[in-house]
C-alpha cells in the first residue's frame, strides 16, 4: 500500500473540515430518478474527484473557509449597480479588465455559456476576415456550430495521431505550413491543450500565421491554468495567438458554465463586434452566481496563496505520474511534444475495468476510453485525493501480481477517417432530414453533429459524406446505431 497511514489520517481530517465522507455502498444508498436526489447520492458516494469542475466541491479552491457557500439570494438580475453583461460599464467591466490583466490579453469577454459560446463567437468573428478556415478533426462540437453559424468553409486537417492510446495529439507546425500553402484559408483553429493534455507549438505556428496574415484562434479551454511561466508551459496568449478561449471551470475553480474569450494585443479586430457576437449567443439573463464565482476565482488566483494552490495541484499530478511510470503495471500517456500538468492519462496492463473499480470506491474520473482513464486535477485537488487514488492503483496492481496476470499487449488504434464535406454545414439545417440505421447510411449526407461529451469531439459532422469507411469507424468505436441524414441526398 502507499501512504496508508497518512491516507486514513487525512480522510478523517476531511470529514471534519469539509464534510467529505468515505464512499457508501451503492446498495445501501436510496435510489431515485430525481435530479436533486441523484446529485445528493453522488456527493455522498464520492471521496475524491478527478473530473471537472476544478473546485472539486471545496470552498478552499477559492481561498475560502469551509463554511463558504454561494447563496440563493445571490441569484439576481440586471439591477441598479449590478451592471449588464451585454454592455458592461461597471462591476462586470471591472471583472473583465481583471481577467484581461490576469491572462495577459488586450481585452477579455466573460461568458456564462461556457467556452462553447466563446468558440462559436470566435468562428463567427473569423468570417469577417475570411471565407475559409483550417480546422482540426479534434475540434469541439461548439466549433462545428460556429462553422454553421458563420458559414465559413472548413478545410479539415488532422493533428498528430497517437496509435497506442487512440487519440489526437499536438499539431505539427510544418504540417500547418503545408496546409496553409495548399489552401487559401485566412484563419486557423487549434485545440491546445488537447483533452489528453498535449500542447502544440503555438509560438512557431503563430509566426507562420503572422507571416501569411492568417488569424490564429486557439481553443485553450483545458489550459486556463497555464498562468505561471516559471513552472508551467506557456499559454497561447503568451505565444502570439490572436483569439484564445478558456473554460474557467475545468481546472480553475469558477462554476461550471463559465468561460472567457480573449483578444490579444495587436490583433486586427473590432472589440465592439466581438461583444455583439457574444451577446447574440448568450442568455439575456446571465447568472449572477456564475459571474460572482469568476470574481471569487480571480480574487484568489491573483494572490500568491492562490497561485501556490495551483502549483501544488501540479505537484500532486507529478506524484501520480511518477507512480504510473515506475509501477510496471500501468501505461502512462505522455505526448511527444509539451504536456500540460493537470491531465493524467493511464491504463492498466492487467485485466480490470479501472474506471468502474475506482468509481465503486468513491473516486470519480473524468473519462474512460480504449481502457485508458483520464484523471483531471484542479485547484480543489488535495493531497488526500491523490493518496487515495495511488493507494487503490497500487492495490489493484498488487492483486494482479498475486494472480500472476500477464501484461496486456494493446492493439494499435487507427485514426478516424478525415471528414469529407459534400455540402456546407450551414446548408444542412435548412434541409429536411430523417433517421436511418447506421448500416444504411453509407452514401448519404449526414444531417447532424454527433459528438459524445466528454470530450465533445465529433464523430460525424453535418454535410459530411458518409462513406463505408466512416460507417465502419462509427460502428466499431461508438454505441451509435442510427444517424440523421438529409432527404434525397444520396451521392
Amino acid at each position: 500500500m502507499i501512504h496508508d497511514t497518512t491516507l486514513k489520517r487525512q480522510n478523517s481530517a476531511n470529514e471534519i473540515s469539509s464534510g467529505v465522507k468515505p464512499a457508501q455502498s451503492s446498495k445501501a444508498m436510496p435510489q431515485s430518478s430525481g435530479l436533486a436526489d441523484a446529485i445528493s447520492r453522488h456527493i455522498a458516494g464520492e471521496r475524491a474527484s478527478f473530473h471537472t469542475p476544478g473546485h472539486k466541491g471545496r470552498p478552499q479552491a477559492f481561498g475560502k473557509d469551509a463554511d463558504f457557500v454561494l447563496r440563493l439570494d445571490n441569484d439576481l438580475t440586471e439591477l441598479p449597480g449590478l451592471d449588464d453583461l451585454s454592455s458592461p460599464s461597471g462591476v462586470l467591466r471591472n471583472l473583465e479588465d481583471r481577467l484581461a490583466k490576469l491572462f495577459g490579453a488586450h481585452q477579455s469577454f466573460l461568458s456564462v455559456s461556457g467556452a462553447s459560446a466563446c468558440v462559436m463567437a470566435a468562428m463567427m468573428a473569423a468570417s469577417s476576415v475570411t471565407g475559409r478556415i483550417l480546422v482540426p478533426t479534434n475540434l469541439h462540437r461548439s466549433a462545428v456550430s460556429g462553422l454553421a453559424l458563420s458559414k465559413l468553409e472548413p478545410v479539415w486537417y488532422q493533428p498528430a495521431w497517437n496509435a497506442d492510446f487512440g487519440f489526437f495529439e499536438q499539431v505539427d507546425p510544418a504540417a500547418i505550413e503545408r496546409a496553409l500553402s495548399e489552401s487559401d484559408a485566412g484563419a486557423l483553429l487549434i485545440v491546445s491543450p488537447t483533452y489528453g493534455g498535449a500542447i502544440s507549438d503555438i509560438a512557431n505556428i503563430s509566426a507562420i500565421c503572422k507571416e501569411r496574415g492568417v488569424l490564429l484562434i486557439v481553443d485553450e479551454a483545458h489550459g486556463a491554468h497555464l498562468l505561471d511561466p516559471q513552472s508551467m508551459p506557456l499559454s497561447a496568449l503568451s505565444c502570439g495567438a490572436d483569439i484564445v478561449v478558456h473554460s474557467l471551470h475545468k481546472t480553475l475553480p469558477a462554476l461550471t458554465q463559465t468561460g472567457v474569450l480573449h483578444i490579444a494585443h495587436g490583433t486586427r479586430f473590432s472589440l465592439d463586434h466581438m461583444r455583439g457576437l457574444l451577446t447574440c449567443l448568450q442568455s439575456s439573463s446571465p447568472s449572477y452566481p456564475l459571474m460572482a464565482s469568476v470574481q471569487y476565482m480571480v480574487d484568489f488566483v491573483e494572490t500568491p496563496a492562490g497561485m501556490q494552490v495551483l502549483k501544488d495541484a501540479c505537484a500532486e499530478s507529478l506524484h501520480l505520474r511518477k507512480y504510473a511510470a515506475s509501477s510496471g503495471r500501468y501505461d502512462l500517456y505522455a505526448s511527444a511534444a509539451i504536456h500540460e500538468p493537470l491531465h493524467v492519462v493511464l491504463r492498466p496492463r492487467f485485466p480490470i475495468d479501472l474506471a468502474d473499480q475506482l468509481q465503486s470506491r468513491g473516486v470519480g474520473v473524468e473519462a474512460n476510453f480504449h481502457q485508458s482513464v483520464l484523471f483531471m486535477l484542479g485547484m480543489g485537488t488535495e493531497p488526500a485525493d491523490v493518496i487515495l487514488l495511488l493507494t487503490l492503483l497500487a492495490e489493484f496492481a498488487e492483486r494482479a501480481a498475486d494472480r500472476n496476470d500477464e501484461l496486456i499487449e494493446f492493439p494499435k488504434y487507427a485514426a478516424p477517417p478525415l471528414f469529407q464535406q459534400a455540402i456546407g454545414l450551414s446548408d444542412v439545417f435548412s434541409m429536411p432530414s430523417y433517421m436511418v440505421p447506421v448500416e444504411d447510411a453509407a452514401g448519404r449526407i449526414c444531417a447532424e453533429c454527433i459528438a459524445p461529451c466528454p470530450p465533445g469531439t465529433p464523430v460525424v459532422v453535418p454535410g459530411q459524406l458518409l462513406t463505408a469507411e466512416t460507417i465502419a469507424y462509427v460502428l466499431q468505436n461508438t454505441g451509435i446505431r442510427s444517424l440523421r441524414v438529409t432527404q434525397n441526398q444520396i451521392v
